[in-house]
């Protein structure tokens, strides 16, 4: 099945791709520990980014999804793996589990990526889309662990 294609007018706002579709391809302990990610009483979502963070140890979120510490770290692997979440331990601070909640724009700023985008297939979208997330995600972890041992003022 073909994706829906906003009009040219409208492609520099990005191609959306529903979380949906990202965790259709992840085993059941991943969704299990996305929805107990998003429903922890802890967990706050911020509208501007599109994530909720949660401060949630691995230990309490097996204890909430009823699986040993095993699963819930594996499924927590599956979901960083597939973009949908980071974890950023910051000096000084509770480590977060920042979970994706809003659908995610794949766009380009470069015309040739952006004609093959509007020829993609919705499995090609969703591929393009984890390999955003997880660059993204990269980036931000390396920042986090960088500036370990850095005291803040």
């Amino acid at each position: 099945m073909e994706a829906h294609f906003p009009e040219e007018k409208n492609f520099h706002a990005g191609l959306p791709v529903p979380v949906e579709d990202i965790l259709q391809r992840l085993p059941e302990r991943a969704r299990l520990a996305y929805t107990s990610l998003l429903t922890n009483a802890d967990s706050l979502y911020d509208g501007d980014t599109g994530w909720s963070c949660a401060y949630i140890t691995q230990q309490a979120l097996a204890d909430e999804m009823y699986v040993c510490l095993r699963t819930a770290t594996r499924a927590i692997r599956d979901l960083r793996f597939s973009g949908l979440v980071r974890v950023l331990a910051w000096p000084g601070a509770r480590t977060e589990t920042q979970v994706r909640v809003a659908s995610v724009d794949v766009s380009s700023p470069f015309g040739p990526v952006q004609s093959e985008l509007r020829h993609c297939t919705k499995h090609q979208l969703v591929d393009r889309a984890i390999q955003q997330l997880r660059a993204h995600n990269e980036a931000l972890e390396s920042l986090a662990a960088s500036q370990e041992g850095e005291l803040l003022p």
